[in-house]
């Protein structure tokens, strides 16, 4: 992880706590590497800190439900640009019976009543 991140030590403090069942889909690591490349922090760092989180979570994929699940999600709240993603997010999470996300982007998440989003200090 950044050591210089200002969203670093609340960041740990979910991924080290071990009465949290972690998950993330494969489209938050995409926009991991994607966010990791454009901020030109070195692949060294940006592997370190993948396998780091891959030890502690568990990592979701989308399949025809999920799709389907998008879809729905897609229709109802008709998302604009990278609010797309967001939604993909949402439905592999209620695919797999997830309703709670733990974030710093509280408004990527906020209209949508399928899920509560978590606080983070």
């Amino acid at each position: 992880m950044d050591k210089k991140s200002i969203y670093r030590q609340s960041a740990q403090s979910i991924l080290l706590n071990p009465n949290h069942n972690l998950f993330i889909t494969s489209k938050n690591i995409s926009e991991f590497f994607a966010v990791t490349s454009k901020q030109k922090i070195d692949s060294k760092t940006s592997w370190n800190s993948y396998h780091e989180i891959k030890t502690v979570a568990k990592i979701l994929f989308p399949n025809e439900n999920s799709l389907s699940i998008f879809e729905k999600l897609i229709q109802q709240y008709q998302p604009k640009g990278n609010q797309v993603y967001d939604i993909e997010i949402v439905s592999i999470m209620l695919d797999n019976g997830i309703n709670k996300v733990a974030t710093f982007n509280k408004k990527d998440f906020i209209n949508i009543s399928e899920i509560q989003i978590l606080e983070l200090s």
